[in-house]
């Protein structure tokens, strides 16, 4: 039996990935299809996608860190990364739809794996020299850096044995929102084999799992050789391994959307057997609910978390959150309330669970709540919804020094823009014109238009819509400096 810890080989290529698509639907109305949690900053400055890329760039060259999003979120994932490092914006990817966690891995394996080095090739690289992968989520909060990196090492170190390893998080209480893995056999100090995985239980198993101290929290992160695994893809989801080793660029494009839906759990994690779990030496929570962030929020002294323009009186033990107007609250106890400019969210901090019902129900009723907030970013900007009816809607409208839109049209709609301030360059039927404050222009239905900003400041217009559609699908683009596909939002 070893009595240290593993470690890789000094010089063994190791890469990151880091996935950030996920919806983080339990925490609406915060939280949308179009700016999920990974992209909110929820403890503090940064985001918890900027938390987590700033903990991997400790163990990880830039130019080994790839970020795996989907095509609504690149522009935004981009902008957030180039604060950390300019590097890191060719090295996000994005999924043309999404297909859960299995096929995002491979979309960046993709990279990480040249052409002709794939498993059983003749110029793959001995197992010793293969590249060494580690897997996260973007939306999880951990504390203790030195103890992430230990945690780390020792997990690459029984990758370059060949084998799968994931952190196990020693549980604090009976969760019954988070998946857990039963540990088997020692392997080293710390390491031990799975036995099994095992889904979100109720609550009497979760509190045998907290006795038995044989449990552990699953923490979604995944250690491994990347030739290993692809071998265990092409043993366990057959369609995928097609789909990979084609190698051919047109197939992530038109195949991807026709690919399975499944989790690098399910699809890999839960049949191999080559499995190990480490056990975690840092504080970890996946901030899944509103109930995590009260938790771990700073609270005052009547125990409330408040962030926002909130106003509470005689209020003890609640999360209150203000991102749109003044929140006054009164007399509450135990309690969540959520403000944004458009939805208000409020239950007992014991039923977040809930909120997932919540947004169920909103989706099932067509709610454009679940899909996006007033203002939505956009690669050249922002817009926001300031009013909307039956026939018209009246937006705003920011575009960033030297930024345009696409060239495009609209089937059922007109649109009258007004200009606040900036300078606009407005391209109508293939005529330009220069626009300055308080000047106007109509654009008529199926009439092929564009905006630009060619000044040095932001440009603001106020656009007013009427027509018998108002969606963001009714656009056919002809150009878009941003590679976008035909019909997409402006």
């Amino acid at each position: 039996m070893p009595t240290k810890r593993s470690a890789a080989k000094p010089g063994q290529p190791r890469h990151a990935i880091i996935l950030a698509g996920g919806s983080g639907t339990r925490l609406w109305p915060l939280s949308r299809n179009l700016f999920p949690k990974q992209l909110l900053a929820l403890n503090g400055e940064e985001t918890l996608l900027q938390q987590t890329v700033r903990r991997v760039l400790h163990a990880f060259a830039p130019e080994n860190v790839w970020v795996v999003t989907n095509e609504e979120h690149v522009f935004e994932v981009r902008s957030q990364l180039k604060q950390l490092d300019p590097a890191l914006d060719a090295h996000v990817l994005a999924e043309p739809l999404a297909r859960n966690t299995l096929p995002a891995i491979l979309l960046a394996l993709d990279r990480i794996v040249p052409q002709g080095q794939e498993p059983g090739s003749k110029q793959a690289p001995k197992p010793e020299a293969a590249p060494l992968v580690a897997v996260f989520p973007s939306d999880h909060l951990l504390e203790d850096l030195d103890g992430f990196k230990s945690s780390l090492e020792q997990a690459m170190g029984l990758a370059a044995q060949g084998r799968f390893v994931t952190f196990g998080v020693p549980p604090r209480k009976p969760e019954t929102g988070y998946g857990y893995i039963a540990r088997g056999a020692r392997l080293d100090e710390g390491a031990y084999e799975v036995e099994s995985f095992i889904e979100k239980p109720r609550l009497e198993k979760a509190m045998e799992f907290l006795k038995s101290g044989r449990h552990y929290w699953n923490s979604g992160v995944f250690v491994f050789r990347a030739a290993e695994f692809l071998l265990a893809t092409a043993s366990f989801a057959p369609e995928l391994w097609a789909w990979w080793s084609a190698r051919d660029e047109t197939r992530l494009t038109a195949g991807y959307g026709a690919l399975p839906n499944i989790s690098v759990d399910y699809g890999i994690a839960e049949k191999i057997k080559n499995i190990a779990v480490v056990e975690a030496r840092f504080d970890w929570d996946d901030l899944g609910n509103w109930e995590a962030v009260y938790r771990l929020g700073k609270k005052d002294a009547e125990g409330n978390v408040v962030q926002g323009d909130v106003l509470a009186m005689d209020c003890r033990d609640c999360l209150l959150i203000s991102k749109g107007g003044k929140l006054a609250v009164v007399g509450l106890t135990g309690m969540i309330m959520i403000q944004t400019r458009d939805a208000t969210l409020t239950c007992p901090l014991t039923d977040v669970q809930r909120v997932k019902e919540v947004v169920a129900l909103l989706k099932a009723q067509g709610s454009q709540l679940v899909e996006s907030h007033m203002t939505v970013k956009r690669p050249w900007g922002s817009y926001s919804v300031l009013e909307e009816g039956q026939h018209y809607k009246i937006k705003r409208i920011e575009v960033l020094p030297g930024a345009r839109l696409s060239l495009q049209m609209h089937h059922h709609r007109s649109e009258h823009w007004v200009v606040v301030s900036g300078t606009a360059l407005v391209e109508i039927g293939g005529v330009e014109r220069l626009l300055v404050e308080n000047q106007a222009v109509d654009i008529a239905k199926a009439t092929t238009h564009r905006l630009a900003n060619p000044g040095k400041v932001p440009l603001e217009i106020i656009e007013i819509q009427s027509g018998p559609y108002l969606e963001e699908d009714d656009i056919v683009r002809f150009d878009d400096v941003y590679g976008r596909v035909k019909h997409e939002s402006s």
